[in-house]
């Protein structure tokens, strides 16, 4: 990420070169600039050469569509962070899986190839286990519950856990619950057994619907819509925000409120990146992180209603579950409880658990 004065008409030369041939790749175009030395010595804010204005520019992608949370949260980090800086940073965003799917985007971000990325822990397991806590299912009573849960000791808890895979960790945001929809009924527990559902590849999901009797179908999220078009699949579990971005509805007859996880969201950082900016643009960038976060929920609770509005008008029958079923399948996650365990530590496990009962009293 570091320019250095050494070299440089040789490095612009070849920059030249690269960009009348084919373009320059994303990070190279998002490197934030390194302040140049003023004659006392102290570190001047970088200077565009084209317009003698100071810049850092810098990525954030997305896996989903614009009309999204993700999107909004992404949009709103971007608006905070060039407005509180003065323009001295600026965002650039790619979405839709322009830079690549949520795996490729998270090893970017580790590597350094990509700044910021926007996605869902659920992917996140293989670069910091300790997020499989958030594959508990049904634990929070309500999505009050859960972000009080998330905004505490909790987070400070795992934020080292993200820095040891080189990853900075801001705060979480949600999309709501985690919903089903099918093309078969399902109000009751026994109504589970044997339906094909697409899951993520995620160990800890696979089992929780297993242990509901279902028949979880890891695949990747760009061939969801064809399988259940073409009927290899029954049903997928999605917020109703992404259900209705990629109109996941169309092919399905039911929406089943499982409401069996939130569905986390988060604004993620090289750390590389993150460490090589000046102390005051650290500042702006964790104090904007934290407001885009809060802005994704507040957008993610107006949505809610208006999405489940568009899949009842296509024809959808939206089905809420009763609190015994509820129970039920609280009672058949349990036995999940303990393979989480054994990832992430007891300890974890435990203050998760302990969080949930304190945001109650």
């Amino acid at each position: 990420m570091k320019r250095k004065l050494v070299g440089l008409v040789l490095c612009l030369t070849i920059l030249g070169a690269m960009i009348g041939g084919c373009g320059s790749s994303p990070k190279e175009e998002n490197k934030p600039q390194q302040p140049a030395a003023t004659e006392e010595g102290q570190e001047a804010a970088p200077e565009n050469s084209e317009t003698g204005e100071a810049a850092y520019v810098l990525s954030v992608a997305t896996n989903t569509a614009e009309d999204s949370v993700n999107h909004e949260l992404a949009a709103k980090f971007k608006e905070l962070l060039e407005e509180k800086s003065n323009g001295q940073v600026q965002v650039d965003l790619y979405e839709n899986g322009q830079l690549g799917g949520d795996r490729e985007l998270t090893e970017g971000v580790i590597a350094g190839s990509v700044d910021f990325c926007i996605g869902n822990t659920g992917t996140l397991v293989d670069f910091v286990p300790e997020v499989a806590i958030f594959d508990m299912a049904n634990v929070y009573p309500d999505i009050e519950t859960a972000r009080a849960v998330f905004d505490g000791k909790l987070l400070e808890e795992l934020k080292p856990a993200y820095e040891k895979a080189g990853i900075k960790l801001f705060a979480y945001a949600d999309d709501e619950y985690r919903i089903m929809t099918s093309n078969k009924k399902v109000e009751s527990l026994a109504d589970f057994a044997g339906i094909k559902i697409r899951v993520m590849e995620n160990s800890n999901h696979i089992a929780y619907w297993s242990a509901l009797g279902a028949n979880p179908t890891p695949m990747d999220f760009s061939e969801l819509y064809m399988s259940l078009q073409q009927g290899t699949l029954d049903a997928q579990e999605n917020p109703i925000d992404l259900v209705v971005a990629n109109k996941l509805y169309e092919p399905q007859k039911y929406i089943i409120k499982t409401n069996h996880m939130v569905h986390m969201l988060e604004m993620i950082g090289s750390k590389a990146t993150y460490d090589a900016l000046p102390a005051e643009i650290q500042k702006l960038v964790d104090e904007c992180a934290v407001e885009a976060h809060a802005y994704a929920r507040q957008c993610a609770d107006e949505r809610e209603a208006e999405k489940e509005k568009v899949v009842s008008d296509y024809g959808c029958e939206i089905i809420d579950l009763s609190p015994e079923v509820h129970a039920q399948m609280e009672e058949a996650a349990a036995g999940v409880y303990d393979q989480i365990r054994d990832q992430v530590g007891a300890e974890l496990v435990d203050l998760l658990l302990s969080e949930v009962e304190n945001a109650q009293k």
